[in-house]
């Protein structure tokens, strides 16, 4: 399931692939917040020896009035 359309709905087992960076702002949150018990959540970790991190982009402009 998509993280899209896991927004609203409760999901037993919750399990995420954080080998590619794929979020925008705010999804990660969705995407843990989903399981039923935080026992129930499984992530996939990028390898430490890689030089791979989820960049969290904030357009400051966007939030200016």
């Amino acid at each position: 399931m998509s993280i899209n359309k896991a927004q609203g709905q409760s999901v037993k087992y919750v399990a995420l692939d954080l080998r590619v960076p794929v979020f925008t702002h705010g999804q990660l949150y969705v995407a843990l917040s989903r399981s039923t018990s935080p026992h129930h959540v499984h992530i996939l970790l990028p390898d430490p020896s890689t030089d791979t991190a989820t960049t969290n982009i904030v357009y400051p402009e966007v939030l200016l009035d």
